[in-house]
Formats: structure tokens, sequence, C-alpha cells
């Protein structure tokens, strides 16, 4: 019976030591689960918004569209201004700010801005439509810039 005494004396405590050892790995994994969770969500939601914004560019431009073509609308040639090599598109003024108050665009806005060269030899114009896209959520700002070039051959 000493003998078994002696033994269990020198092990006295190495329970506790692993239990604490489990405690604090336990609480390591938890909270990398939780920044593995956080940065997922927030991933997700700059994926949501910046798709929606993408969406707001493509309605701008179609809503452009709409109203520069056809170009036998009265002053639909002087929407846009001649093309200047050394002016870059995105420091034009907008040609137009469209907000939308759909559901899947709500707190989203557009600016459209073009220019248009006249193409010679050929008959027509060439134009430039640079749609800036920006959706915001909680404080942040989420923002697609689409280009299209379109021309008119009459």
């Amino acid at each position: 019976m000493c003998l078994k005494s002696n033994v269990s004396k020198h092990q006295q405590g190495s329970a506790l030591m692993i239990a604490v050892f489990i405690i604090v790995v336990m609480s390591v994994i938890g909270a990398a689960l939780i920044r593995l969770l956080n940065d997922s969500a927030t991933s997700t939601i700059t994926e949501v918004y910046g798709a929606r914004a993408h969406h707001a560019a493509q309605s701008g431009i179609e809503v452009f569209l709409t109203e520069l073509f056809p170009l036998d609308n009265p002053g639909a040639a002087n929407i846009c201004p001649a093309r200047d090599e050394n002016v870059h598109i995105q420091s034009l003024p907008p040609y137009g700010t469209y907000s939308f108050n759909t559901t899947g665009l709500t707190n989203c806005s557009v600016q459209v801005r073009c220019d248009s060269l006249a193409v010679t030899p050929f008959v027509g114009h060439h134009f430039r439509i640079l749609s800036t896209g920006q959706c915001t959520a909680a404080g942040q700002t989420f923002s697609r810039q689409l280009l299209v070039e379109a021309r008119d051959e009459s």
C-alpha cells in the first residue's frame, strides 16, 4: 500500500495541467474559427455589393443608350463631346447621374460619361461610354466601372 500512495502523490496535479492545456487549445481553435467566419462574411458582403455596383453600371449604360440611339432624335448628336486624345474619359463631366430605387439596387447610383469620334473615311460616329456604378452599405462604398463602345453607321 505504501507504494501506491507514493505513486499517486507524484501524479497529483497532472489532470489539472491536462485540463488547462485542453482549454487553451480549444480557445485558440475557437478564436481561429470565429476569425474565419468573420472573414468569410465580410468577403460575401463585398462580393454581393460589388455585383450590385456592376449591375448598376450596366443599367446606367442601358439607360444612356436608350437616350443616345437612334441618333435621329433631335439633340442626340450633341450628347457626347468630341474625343480629345489629351483628355481621359474619366476627367470629362458626367452626362448624367442616375439613382435606383428598385429592390436589388437600393442605395446604388451611377454616373455616365461619354465621348464621340467621327470615323473617317467611314460614315458614322464611334462612341465610348464609361459608366461608374456605386453602392453604399454600412458606411462603405463599393464601385465598379464598365466601358462600352458603340457606333452609329448612319
